[in-house]
């Protein structure tokens, strides 16, 4: 039997527990931006325009950057569960809920920029040794795994 490929969710992102050594801590989902995300961010946020300066002509790119980045924590941010706000209340996962506790929330913010540097250095190291492979005629699967992460959509 083959690999099994998601085609319809091929980047369904990780779920990390924030205090690992409390069962009722809560969890966040996070994935790497995959390429063509990155190139869809990009168009969004980023307009090109023309400038003429002593008669060159000159490409100028105006990034928006709240709206890039609002992007990129609303694709990174799969879900989350267990967050309660000072009332005991559950905080709902919503784009609206994202963007405030990453940009007010500190350790909230840390947490996930940490995490998302995770995937992405061990999606770099898995990516290197699949390319060494490639060349030598064998191949490597899966991924560096931490203990404490768990597949996004269990």
């Amino acid at each position: 039997m083959g690999t099994k490929l998601s085609m319809s969710n091929p980047n369904p992102g990780i779920w990390f527990k924030f205090d690992e050594t409390d069962p009722q801590s809560g969890e966040v989902g996070v994935r790497p931006l995959s390429p063509a995300e990155r190139d869809k961010i990009r168009k969004k946020a980023i307009k090109k325009r023309v400038e003429y300066k002593k008669g060159q002509r000159f490409e100028v790119e105006d990034v928006n950057e709240d709206l890039f980045s609002e992007l990129l924590w609303d694709y990174s941010i799969t879900g989350w569960t267990d967050l309660e706000d000072d009332d005991g209340r559950e905080i709902k996962c919503s784009n609206e809920n994202k963007v405030f506790l990453m940009r007010n929330h500190v350790g909230f913010a840390r947490f996930v920029a940490e995490k998302m540097e995770q995937l992405s250095e061990e999606y770099e190291t898995k990516l290197s040794a699949e390319n060494a492979n490639l060349l030598s005629g064998s191949s490597v699967s899966g991924t560096l795994t931490d203990p404490t992460v768990s597949d996004a959509e269990n």
